[in-house]
């Protein structure tokens, strides 16, 4: 999700949000006043919406600890973890690497809900121990009982067998340990998974239908989600079965230049692009990579433009995507894609060794599919 811009910084692990958030931020603020306004009558319409805002702020920060109970359980077991991204369905933990074995997978799996639930049941105990005998409660209160309510669902929720919900990786993991078969067990959460979004498809209908216009939409288009994610597993596993691993060495673009962000348009097309030196330049900032610049930055602009434009005007600015050398070529394509981003830069024992690009990942691949051993584009480094 290249378009997320960074909040903070939590065990190590980088918290952006997405801008499709604020989609679910107003929805759900609006859901909340619309809750309280019909439960608590004595509650004022500023007490709604002030209770509404916090609410949601505060479904969010549950969401957020949902998700370092997935990242911080990975980081233990030796996995690195990328970030954490809050975005319309919530949020997702950016896991690189995989799972050596079962358990480790059911492990950060389960930490989520788990997390969920610990965190629903303490809000709802304090709501029974402290709410009124009379009367409403306090907007504290009532934004305490919210919590806990929503908390619990979405600890219920999420440990539905509907890949890629925690459920569904659970029941991977299950299946995985008593078949010994990563893949097997990756089939079957995949199936059952798009069993699920089907369900919640249908229901989503029959609330639209029945007069829930709102929530059968936002059921239907969780639905839809976790089909095509259920749908993007499954073809990567079907990828992966076919083809083992990939060397990712094979599709890596050497990248001996790099670009300043104050250097003209016209130079850099000059000196690396046009020549054929490299297609892709890894433009830096002070010293700290911000992008990448590519003819197509070019030729947005006249090229009579070009000697008076910078290049860090003209490129599309974001915290590159990195990838180590050793990965494997369909787990990075995979980790593009999810991401929205063409581009990232290879690293090997820190330094920066190449770049890796989409297009040259799924050459690749299919050269590898059709039963070639040998690997395309530019050589290896």
């Amino acid at each position: 999700m290249s378009s997320s811009f960074k909040i903070g910084r939590i065990s190590g692990i980088d918290i952006t949000v997405h801008p499709t958030w604020l989609i679910a931020f107003f929805f759900i603020a609006w859901t909340i006043a619309s809750l309280f306004e019909r439960s608590f009558e004595s509650w004022s319409t500023a007490q709604y919406w002030t209770g509404a805002v916090i609410g949601s702020l505060a479904l969010f920060g549950s969401v957020l600890i949902h998700e370092l109970a997935h990242s911080i359980t990975a980081q233990r077991l030796g996995l690195p973890v990328e970030g954490i991204t809050l975005f319309i369905f919530g949020g997702v933990s950016q896991i690189r690497g995989r799972y050596k074995r079962a358990r480790d997978e059911f492990f950060v799996a389960f930490a989520g809900p788990l997390s969920s639930l610990i965190l629903g049941a303490a809000a709802l105990l304090a709501w029974v121990t402290f709410r009124p005998e009379t009367g409403d409660p306090s907007l504290l209160l009532g934004i305490i009982f919210y919590l806990g309510f929503m908390n619990v669902a979405l600890g219920i929720f999420n440990m539905l067998p509907g890949f890629p919900l925690d459920g569904g990786r659970v029941l991977r993991s299950a299946v995985w340990g008593w078949t010994s078969s990563e893949s097997t067990g990756t089939r079957v959460a995949a199936t059952v998974g798009n069993l699920v979004a089907w369900g919640l498809i249908g229901f989503g209908i029959y609330q639209f239908a029945s007069g829930n216009i709102v929530g059968g939409i936002w059921m239907a288009f969780i639905g839809l989600f976790l089909q095509a994610a259920s749908r993007g597993e499954r073809q990567a596993e079907q990828v992966r079965s076919a083809i083992g691993q990939v060397p990712l060495r094979a599709a890596i673009q050497r990248t001996p230049q790099f670009a300043d962000a104050t250097e003209r348009v016209a130079d850099v097309m000059e000196n690396i692009v046009i020549r054929g030196f490299q297609q892709v330049v890894p433009v830096i900032e002070n010293g700290t990579p911000i992008g990448f610049f590519t003819a197509g930055d070019a030729r947005r602009f006249p090229a009579t433009e070009w000697v008076n434009l910078s290049v860090g005007t003209v490129i599309r600015r974001q915290e590159p995507y990195t990838v180590q050398f050793s990965d494997d070529a369909v787990e990075v394509l995979s980790a593009l894609r999810a991401r929205r981003i063409q581009y990232a830069m290879v690293l090997a024992d820190d330094a920066i060794i190449g770049v890796v690009g989409q297009a040259e990942l799924e050459s690749l691949i299919r050269f590898r599919n059709a039963g070639g051993d040998a690997p395309v584009g530019r050589p290896p480094i």
